[in-house]
C-alpha cells in the first residue's frame, strides 16, 4: 500500500518551514498544545504503528497469519510493539487520541468493546488498519477469487431463469399436447355416439343412450386410464359446453345409476347431412375465445391438423380438394400465399403460410375448431424459418391463393343447414 497522510504531515511537523506555514495537523485540536518534538513524537508512532498494523491485516487477509495472528491487534500488544520508540505512555494515548480525533481516514480503526462512537482512548480495545498491505501476488489472487464469485453468481441467476423457462415452456408443451389429446377424444367420442345412432336406426331394441363410464373404457386402454384422466375429464367439459348435439342425462341401467350421453340430432337433419357428399366444412365445434385461441401471432405460418387420413384416401389428386377447402372456408383472406398438404402424415396435417402475422391470425380463427369431413380440425402457429426450413419454394411465394372456382362446394353443408334452419323457421311461424 502507498503511504498514508500521516507520512506526509509528518513531513510537514518536520520540516520548521511547513511548520511557520501552518499546514494542516492531521488530529485536531489538542496537536497543536503539543511542542515540536512530541508532534514528531506523535507521528512517528502513528507511521510505524501505521505500517504494522497493514502488514498484519495484509498476511491476515492473504492467509499468511501465522501462529494465528488476528487481523486487529490489541492497544496491549501495540504498545508492547513500539515500546523502542514510546516515550511513555501518555505519548502512546496522545497518538491514539490523534487517531479518534482525526476527521479524516489515516489508515488506522479503534475498535471498541460496542459499536458506538468511541471519543476517549480508555474505550479503545483494538487498533487495526484500514488499508492492508498485500503482495502484487495476493493482491492478483484476491481479485481472481472475486471474480470467480461473480462469475459463479452470474452464473447460479442465468441458471435459475434458464431454468424457470423451460419449465414454462414445459407447462406450455404439455398444455398444447393436453389440449390436442382432448379434441382427439372428443372427436372419437362422437364417433362413436354417431356410429351408435345409426346402428338404433337400424336396430329398435337398442338403447339411444350411451353410459358415459362405457364410451370411455372403449376408446381408452385399462393401463393409459390413469395417465388420461384429465383429458378425459377435460373432454367431457369440453362436450358439454360446446357440442349442442350431445345431451347428458341420468339412466339406470342394471340397478345402477349412470350418466349416459344421447345423440339428439333429428333424424330428418342426420339424412340430409348424409346426402352431402364428403369433404366439406360442417361447422363450428366451439367458439374461440382467450382460453382455446392463442393471442396474435407472431408468425405467418399455421399447422392445421385432421384434415385427412391418408389410410383412406383415394386417388392420385385428393390433396388438392384439401388445398381447395382451405382456400373455400378463408375466402375473405387475401394474405394465403402457400399451401403444403402432407400427404402421409397420420395426424392429416396442412401447412399454410401467409403474407403477414396478421392473415395467419384471421386462418387461424377461420379454421381451428371446426368440423370438416368429421374430424375436429385444430390448428397451430408454426415459425417462419421452420416452415422455410420444411418447404423451401415457399420463400420467394408472395402472391395469395384464392379457389378455384365460385361454387364453394367444401362449404355447401353450411349451406344446408343455414337453408334448414331458415325453412325451419319459417314453417314454425
Amino acid at each position: 500500500m502507498g503511504q498514508s497522510n500521516l507520512t506526509f504531515r509528518m513531513y510537514a511537523i518536520n520540516n520548521p518551514r511547513a511548520v511557520s506555514t501552518n499546514v494542516n495537523n492531521p488530529c485536531g485540536p489538542k496537536f497543536e498544545e503539543l511542542d515540536i518534538d512530541q508532534k514528531k513524537s506523535v507521528l512517528n508512532i502513528l507511521h510505524k504503528l501505521h505500517d504494522y498494523l497493514a502488514k498484519t491485516a495484509g498476511d491476515h487477509d492473504c492467509g499468511n497469519n501465522m501462529h494465528d495472528k488476528k487481523r486487529s491487534l490489541s492497544v496491549q500488544d501495540a504498545f508492547e510493539y513500539l515500546s523502542t520508540v514510546v516515550r511513555g505512555q501518555d505519548m502512546f494515548n496522545a497518538s491514539i487520541q490523534c487517531i479518534l480525533d482525526s476527521k479524516d481516514d489515516v489508515g488506522i480503526r479503534c475498535i471498541g468493546a460496542t459499536s458506538e462512537k468511541l471519543t476517549d482512548v480508555s474505550d479503545v480495545k483494538y487498533l487495526e488498519s484500514t488499508r492492508p498491505q498485500m503482495p502484487l501476488i495476493c493482491r492478483f489472487q484476491r481479485a481472481f477469487v472475486t471474480v470467480i464469485h461473480r462469475m459463479l453468481l452470474l452464473l447460479v441467476c442465468v441458471g435459475l431463469v434458464w431454468s424457470v423457462l423451460s419449465y414454462m415452456k414445459y407447462r406450455w408443451r404439455r398444455e398444447e399436447e393436453e389440449i390436442r389429446k382432448m379434441y382427439d377424444i372428443a372427436e372419437k367420442i362422437i364417433d362413436v355416439l354417431k356410429s351408435h345412432n345409426e346402428a338404433c336406426q337400424e336396430n329398435k331394441g337398442l338403447e339411444p343412450y350411451l353410459p358415459i363410464p362405457h364410451v370411455r373404457d372403449s376408446l381408452i386402454q385399462p393401463e393409459d386410464r390413469k395417465k388420461m384422466k384429465n383429458v378425459w375429464n377435460r373432454a367431457v367439459d369440453f362436450l358439454a359446453a360446446s357440442e349442442s348435439r350431445l345431451q347428458t342425462e341420468k339412466q339406470r341401467i342394471g340397478g345402477s345409476d349412470f350418466m349416459v350421453w344421447r345423440w339428439v340430432q333429428p333424424l330428418a337433419q342426420y339424412d340430409k347431412v348424409s346426402a352431402v357428399p364428403s369433404k366439406v366444412w360442417q361447422g363450428q365445434a366451439f367458439h374461440l375465445d382467450r382460453r382455446n385461441s392463442p393471442p396474435n401471432s407472431l408468425t405467418p405460418c399455421l399447422k392445421i391438423r385432421n384434415m385427412f387420413d391418408p389410410v383412406i384416401e383415394v386417388g392420385d389428386h385428393w390433396h388438392l380438394t384439401i388445398q381447395e377447402a382451405i382456400l373455400e372456408k378463408c375466402s375473405d383472406n387475401d394474405g394465403i400465399v402457400h399451401i403444403a398438404v402432407d400427404k402421409n402424415s397420420r395426424e392429416g396435417c396442412v401447412y399454410v403460410k401467409c403474407l403477414a402475422p396478421e392473415y395467419a391470425g384471421k386462418a387461424f380463427k377461420a379454421l381451428h375448431g371446426s368440423w370438416f369431413d368429421g374430424k375436429l380440425v385444430t390448428v397451430k402457429y408454426l415459425r417462419l424459418d421452420r416452415y422455410h426450413h420444411r418447404f423451401p419454394s415457399a420463400i420467394n411465394c408472395n402472391t395469395p391463393l384464392k379457389p378455384s372456382n365460385k361454387y364453394m362446394t367444401s362449404m355447401s353443408h353450411l349451406r344446408l343447414r343455414t337453408t334448414a334452419t331458415t325453412s325451419s323457421s319459417q314453417g314454425t311461424s
